[in-house]
């Protein structure tokens, strides 16, 4: 069985500040992200630890005790205190094929700072899969980052 099917692209942004410094709210993001990615986001369970190494190459990977593992993305740029580009991949049997293009950049503003996030999403994507994605990441950076940054 074969099916072919069109390739549909979505992008979105927001900003989302936070009572930080962006040289903190890196080193969060970064340094400190199995702290505050929140436990309905580990696809691998509570209890499975995830990491991101913020160099080209590096992975933002989560791993459970178990030995099993998940690439979440590929960091494809780096300008360290600033930005990341990150490419991720949704199979199929997660509503894929998709990849993910993801931007999150850090910056100082007057009360702090801010994180200024944009995905692109470049195949089986429907409106309803874009708002989810979108949807997940404030959740996720919303709740998770910056309520972990701002307590």
């Amino acid at each position: 069985m074969s099916d072919l099917t069109d390739a549909n692209i979505f992008k979105y942004q927001f900003e989302l500040p936070i009572k930080r410094s962006a040289a903190d709210i890196w080193a969060i993001m970064v340094d400190e992200i199995d702290a505050w990615w929140m436990n309905d986001f580990r696809a691998l369970g509570e209890g499975s630890k995830v990491t991101l190494n913020a160099e080209t190459g590096g992975q933002l990977i989560e791993r459970a005790a178990d030995g099993s593992s998940l690439e979440w993305y590929r960091v494809q740029m780096v300008s360290p205190g600033k930005l990341l580009y990150l490419v991720g991949y949704i199979a199929p049997d997660w509503g894929g094929p998709t990849t993910s293009m993801l931007k999150l950049a850090v910056e100082d503003r007057d009360n702090g700072g801010a994180l200024l996030v944009s995905d692109a999403l470049l195949g089986n994507v429907t409106e309803a899969s874009a708002k989810s994605a979108e949807g997940g990441w404030k959740t996720l950076f919303g709740d998770g980052l910056k309520g972990f940054a701002e307590n």
